[in-house]
């Protein structure tokens, strides 16, 4: 009797031994590593930070194609919303502006590229057609007499085929950074009350010189004693790149600045018809 009870306890003994051993070799000596694993497989916080290094490198090369593609290493259904919802993430975190005005931008360039359409090849990027090298000398015919007996023969060799030159392709030009302290100027303030705006919206439209949508531009709305929200243009690419909006609460007057050298808007609450304002903002215009 006594026996079977120490066997049992051998037995059990064992298998802790054998537990703490696996988990000494699992854990300290030889642990997983992975190695050139998928991006799609990475965490939820990998990602974020994958998207803000795309993002940071599109600001220093303004290569959309390769930005896209490797933005489709991650495999996200919507890449555009991705990247604008994680610049509110970073704004509403207290994060940096200027990695949140980053992600933005980049979303805004995706949402033009695709409602552009793919941009056929020109220039160096041209696939050459069929005919001579315009650049290539062409080699003069020669004519060989063949002397047979009697009989004379006249051959012309055929060309030879000229080498094509190798084709290169131009590095993309680097988009240069947008100057914020730029001037926006007022050029149209409405109330919205066609239940096109949801109650107390403030919708902002950003435009450039040109006429186009502006994004990662900063919208500053002040109220209270002190009480302030800094977001920016472009989170929103389905509607506008040049779109940002705030949520206003009824009782209290806000007052809205677009840029750092713009003028401020002041009075602005919930329209007493229950809609919203739309305002509008012009850089360098009067």
């Amino acid at each position: 009797m006594n026996e079977e009870r120490r066997g049992h306890w051998y037995l059990l003994t064992g298998l802790l031994i054998g537990l703490a051993a696996g988990l000494l070799i699992s854990l300290v000596i030889s642990p997983l590593r992975y190695a050139d694993s998928d991006p799609s497989a990475l965490n939820e916080v990998a990602k974020n930070q994958f998207r803000q290094l795309v993002a940071l490198a599109f600001q220093a090369n303004g290569n959309i194609p390769r930005a896209q593609g490797r933005l489709s290493l991650l495999r996200d259904a919507d890449p555009n919303r991705e990247l604008a919802a994680q610049a509110q993430r970073i704004l509403g975190e207290g994060g940096s502006p200027d990695e949140a005005r980053a992600l933005a931008a980049l979303a805004s360039a995706l949402s033009g590229s695709q409602s552009a359409g793919p941009v056929q090849p020109s220039g160096a990027n041209a696939t050459p057609t069929a005919g001579a090298d315009p650049g290539q000398p062409t080699a003069p015919a020669i004519t060989l007499t063949l002397v047979t007996g009697e009989a004379i023969q006249t051959a012309t060799p055929p060309r030879p085929t000229a080498t094509p030159r190798p084709t290169f392709t131009p590095r993309p030009t680097a988009t240069p950074p947008r100057v914020l302290d730029a001037p926006f100027t007022l050029t149209n303030q409405v109330q919205i009350c066609d239940g096109s705006l949801p109650a107390g919206r403030l919708a902002v439209l950003v435009t450039g010189k040109d006429g186009q949508p502006l994004a990662g531009v900063p919208v500053l709305v002040t109220w209270g004693e002190g009480q302030t929200s800094t977001f920016y243009t472009g989170l929103a690419p389905e509607i506008s790149p040049g779109y940002a909006d705030f949520q206003m609460q009824p009782g209290i007057t806000y007052t809205l600045k677009v840029g750092e050298a713009s003028e401020a808007v002041t009075g602005l609450e919930v329209p007493s018809c229950g809609g919203g304002w739309r305002v509008e903002f012009t850089e360098g215009g009067g």
